[in-house]
């Protein structure tokens, strides 16, 4: 994670973001994403993507050299992508939704950002698969963005005491790890945020029962 990005700043290189300034460009980066999200990086051929794209291989290899190279740019803007999807959950869960419910919520927000269409995490799936010499550290990073997302969720949800401290140290790098890992295998069975939601949620409550276990309170009736 970059300084200043505060966790959801563009992870995509600089040339990248000069691409995506040309509808051309955003274009066959989308196209990439979508084959590569179908096949993986294996699966794929340079003459596959240039034809989605309705451009020359030629083209597409002056720009991105090879199709590692496209696929690691599409990883980093799915990757962003998805990050600012979180961002934007975490902040709509109610103030007044606070403590254990909101940790639920938080992981179950976590783990269906894994399956929303603009972020599928099937790119990162691929990655991990077939790549991992990079995607390795794209990983680690976005869990290092999403930590700082729950800790952000985290004060604003339980006062400054040593609940909070608790929370923040023993409950959320946990939590961050697991949603993130489950949301990628719910991913990997190709489901929907229909389909995943009875799953993420039954998976949320055990992540919230945690919480209630540490911090020694009495477990609701319906868990």
């Amino acid at each position: 994670m970059r300084s200043g990005d505060n966790g959801v700043g563009s992870i995509a290189g600089a040339r990248t973001r000069h691409l995506v300034g040309s509808n051309q460009w955003a274009r066959v980066l989308r196209k990439a994403s979508d084959v590569f999200a179908i096949s993986g990086l294996h699966g794929t051929t340079m003459l596959t993507l240039a034809q989605a794209a309705g451009i020359s291989e030629l083209d597409l290899q002056s720009h991105f050299g090879n199709k590692t190279a496209l696929f690691r740019e599409v990883v980093e803007i799915n990757i962003e992508a998805r990050l600012h999807s979180l961002d934007r959950d975490l902040a709509l869960i109610a103030a007044e939704n606070g403590g254990v419910d909101s940790v639920e919520s938080m992981a179950e927000a976590t783990m269906l950002v894994c399956l929303s269409d603009a972020s599928n995490a099937m790119l990162m799936n691929w990655a991990l698969l077939e790549a991992p010499e990079f995607a390795m550290d794209l990983y680690r990073n976005e869990i290092g963005s999403v930590r700082v997302l729950w800790d952000r969720e985290v004060a604003r949800h339980f006062p400054a005491s040593r609940a909070r401290d608790i929370v923040s140290f023993h409950i959320v790098p946990f939590a961050v790890n697991t949603c993130l890992a489950h949301g990628l295998w719910l991913a990997t069975l190709r489901h929907t945020p229909e389909s995943a939601a009875p799953l993420a949620r039954q998976f949320a409550i055990s992540i919230a029962r945690s919480v209630s276990v540490t911090l020694g309170l009495a477990l609701p009736d319906y868990w």
